[in-house]
């Protein structure tokens, strides 16, 4: 008897051994203990096989290093849960995955403590590797493996810093028959990966399989070489969703082969919604022997491989943050966000729809690598493919690019084209560049540079785009926050489908919401009654007015629209203007007599009003007895006379009629014998302007009506190579 009893005894100490929290990974089977193992990867490969068929639990107890990979290669189970029971780090010096999921189904790696859904429960499990391989993956999905969730989890590789491969942190990859199905149905969120050539990436089976169904939520991605999110071909239906890409220190850009580094890469199709990502501090080592393009936000939708179908596809980038401000010194283009799209048959026609987006760049480059650096590109041209022509939609945008760098260098805020067949609608955007070295253009449209709103507006107006968008800087503080000293004209469109909330969930002011990422405080709204004297025309009258102060300091300025509806237009100022604050207004036009206002106007809880409704209510009493703004000085030199009427004739003799026409004092559409009676009377009377305050001649360039004013033709090489930069 007391040898059964020694024999049971002993049998319970090796039962306790190999099953209990002692070992370095439990796994249970419907909550019950079926196993301990001194290693993630001996674990693992007990999942699917009997008896752990069932909701199977694999818990890591206890940090180790993992000599093979960690493989689960059948879905002969209900799911499968992975997770620590403390706070554990598993490394690997393999050129290989340390988990890898294969034909396997309904797998969670949580890496919360217990795996429990408790408010503060963070990242518990590490994953760490030290190889620099070109085969490295913290966690690897392959063959199929559907119905995937990989949360909180800290994912670490090598970072690279010569010339050399490397590996992924989080790879959806693909699968080698077309039996196994894609990669469907994968969230990726609040995991912190580090390192690598491609710091995470889903790419699909070509000719196989599209992986279906992606969101990437929440997650932070530092110091990646070529890309930190890559969202690549043969992939369908994408939600990139509120992460946060930058570097903590300086990598080696562009990998061991290519010349291009992307915060975000999306080649996907079907329903794509990139939204509220924050991409900074982005840091080349700056040891390149070539030169290398940063990219912030890159969107190109690949055609799927036949025989797998291509849908509709919709892309939707809106409420993000891109600041691209290091020096940098081995860049020789940085593009802050772009979309664009590749011919047939790789390129897809598709609709995109940009909204509510900040781009920011800065630094100073090289002092011998030219540069061409945008913080804007809109450029989606048609592929000329079986799909439907491509659409394309740009609201409430702001860009500045402050960039410096080799005197030949260009830096341009935003770069705008309308392609041919394509349905193109850009307005309420905000561009801005400058610097003391280098060219620097707020707006280009791969012809010409642009320096004022008003000749912007002008090179747009045929096509109705830009008709309400704004040339000034805009100023955010080190949280992303607006600031003091912004400016006027930040007022958003809203409508079907543009964002009613900002990048940090703030509900957007139902009317006037500020443009860009971040709602700012309650915008400044200035009424002001006037009228043009001739004008009997349908066509709009683009009206700048200019606020100074007491001192006659220029303060800001914004723009609006006399119509046949309304003669009060409304002027939608920032922080730059304040409270209280008694200030004078600059009235001009691109047809009409500069005009000052004879009294002030002060905002009261944000609201102000002028009434231009006699001579004396404009300063010197120059305006005619109701008020109105004298006509036909269309040379803008600030008085009426035989240049204006030589202008006016030819243009009538021509019989010129396009939208903006300076010459086209009534704005019925065209320059004509009643514009020519306006201002033969106004000449022959000798009508002058008279002004209250002298403006400076930067901000009289700023602000200028004159046609041509801030439009210089662009050389041949000013974009040279944009689509070979994307690197296809």
């Amino acid at each position: 008897m007391k040898k059964i009893y020694a024999l049971l005894f002993a049998a319970v100490l090796f039962f306790a051994a190999n099953n209990s929290f002692s070992a370095n990974v439990d796994v249970y089977n419907n909550a019950a203990l079926t196993g301990g193992y001194a290693s993630l990867d001996l674990a693992l490969a007990q999942v699917g096989v009997a008896p752990n068929t069932g909701a199977v639990e694999v818990r890591i107890n206890t940090g180790h290093a993992l000599t093979a990979s960690a493989t689960i290669g059948n879905s002969n189970f209900t799911s499968c849960k992975i997770f620590p029971t403390a706070a554990v780090t598993l490394t690997s010096a393999l050129n290989a995955s340390m988990i890898l999921l294969s034909t396997a189904d309904n797998v969670t790696i949580d890496g919360r403590l217990n795996g429990a859904d408790v408010i503060g429960n963070g990242n518990s499990l590490t994953l760490t590797s030290s190889s620099t391989g070109t085969g490295v993956r913290c966690i690897q999905t392959q063959n199929g493996s559907q119905n995937t969730t990989i949360r909180n989890v800290n994912c670490n590789i090598p970072v690279i810093v010569t010339a050399v491969g490397g590996g992924r942190c989080i790879n959806i990859g693909q699968s080698t028959t077309a039996l196994q199905g894609g990669q469907d149905n994968v969230t990726v969120k609040y995991c912190n990966m580090s390192g690598g050539d491609r710091t995470f990436q889903t790419f699909g089976s070509a000719g196989f399989n599209a992986n279906i169904n992606q969101t990437i939520f929440g997650n932070k991605v530092r110091n990646a070489s070529s890309l930190a999110l890559f969202i690549g071909s043969d992939v369908l239906n994408v939600t990139i969703d509120s992460n946060e890409i930058y570097d903590d220190t300086p990598v080696y850009k562009g990998g061991a082969a290519g010349t291009t580094s992307r915060s975000i890469g999306m080649q996907a199709i079907g329903t794509i919604l990139i939204q509220n990502n924050r991409i900074h501090d982005i840091a080349d080592n700056g040891i390149r022997a070539t030169g290398m393009s940063l990219q912030g936000i890159l969107s190109i939708p690949f055609r799927s491989a036949a025989p797998l179908a291509t849908p509709t596809t919709n892309v939707t980038v809106q409420n993000n943050f891109v600041l691209m401000a290091q020096p940098n010194t081995a860049v020789t283009s940085i593009y802050g966000i772009f979309m664009s799209n590749l011919a047939s048959p790789s390129g897809l026609d598709h609709n995109a729809r940009v909204y509510n987006n900040t781009s920011l760049i800065g630094g100073t480059g090289s002092a011998t690598l030219q540069q061409f650096t945008y913080g804007l590109i809109f450029d989606v041209p048609d592929a000329v493919s079986a799909n439907s022509p491509s659409s394309a939609t740009y609201y409430n945008n702001v860009s500045m690019n402050l960039r410096e760098g080799t005197a030949t260098s260009q830096h341009v805020g935003m770069d705008f084209e309308v392609e041919p067949l394509v349905t193109t609608v850009s307005d309420y955007n905000t561009c801005y560049a400058d610097g003391l070295t280098g060219v620097h253009f707020d707006a280009t449209d791969a012809a010409f540079g642009y320096t004022s709103t008003f000749g912007w507006r002008n090179a747009n107006c045929a096509l109705g785009n830009e008709q309400s968008s704004a040339m000034h800087p805009v100023n955010y503080d080190a949280n992303y926050l607006i600031t003091a000293n912004n400016y006027g004209d930040l007022n958003g469109k809203t409508g079907a489908g543009i964002p009613t909330t900002d990048m940090f969930g703030v509900t957007k002011a139902g009317t006037y919401p500020y443009r860009g990422a971040v709602e700012g405080p309650a915008l400044k709204v200035l009424t002001v009654t006037m009228g043009l004297e001739g004008r009997t025309g349908a066509d709009p009258s683009n009206v700048i007015v200019a606020l100074y102060d007491g001192t006659c300091t220029f303060v800001d300025y914004a723009c609006g629209y006399i119509t046949d509806t309304d003669n009060s237009p409304k002027f939608i100022f920032s922080t730059a203007v304040a409270n209280g604050t008694a200030y004078s207004l600059q009235c001009l036009t691109a047809t009409h007599m500069v005009s000052w206002s004879a009294g002030t106007a002060t905002f009261t809880a944000g609201a102000g009003s002028y009434v231009f409704n006699s001579a004396a209510s404009i300063f010197g009493s120059n305006g005619t007895a109701s008020g109105e703004f004298f006509a036909a000085d269309v040379n803008q030199d600030e008085t009426v006379d035989a240049g204006d009427l030589g202008l006016i004739d030819n243009d009538a003799t021509l019989g010129v009629f396009e939208c903006r026409l300076n010459t086209d004092v009534t704005y019925d559409g065209g320059a004509d014998a009643s514009d020519l009676a306006i201002a033969d009377g106004n000449s022959a009377v000798g009508i002058f302007s008279s002004n209250k305050c002298a403006p400076s001649a930067s901000v009289s360039k700023l602000i200028s009506m004159n046609k041509e004013n801030g439009k210089v033709k662009l050389s041949n090489e000013v974009k040279p190579g944009l689509k070979n930069e994307i690197g296809f």
